[in-house]
């Protein structure tokens, strides 16, 4: 009887723990997908240019709440562009790369 209720536990605790992960994992890719989309945006209007996100790199909540976003300018994809991105408040804090990309920012 005592090894069916501890059984039991078990395979609740991993049922719980394996519905905490999908759910984190479903809530990362919607964070990534709006820096993204915010980040495309922002380079677009304040660089006129085009950036594809090829990396990304989450911090964690306890840390602070921030994105680090690696990607290229189309037509320079051997430049790398970096792009911090603040998930709380929804807002590129900085933007990265050579001198000749972010000299010419409005």
């Amino acid at each position: 009887m005592v090894k069916k209720v501890v059984l039991v536990l078990v395979l609740v605790v991993v049922a719980l723990w394996l519905v905490g992960r999908y759910t984190s994992s479903i809530e990362k890719k919607e964070m990534v997908e709006t820096a993204t989309i915010l980040s495309q945006e922002y380079i677009k209007k304040y660089y006129n240019s085009e950036y594809i996100v090829t990396d990304y790199d989450i911090i964690h909540p306890s840390i602070n709440s921030t994105i680090f976003l690696t990607g290229y300018i189309k037509g320079h994809e051997d430049v790398p562009i970096y792009i911090t991105y603040d998930y709380e408040q929804k807002v590129v804090r900085n933007v990265v790369g050579p001198s000749w990309f972010i000299d010419n920012g409005k």
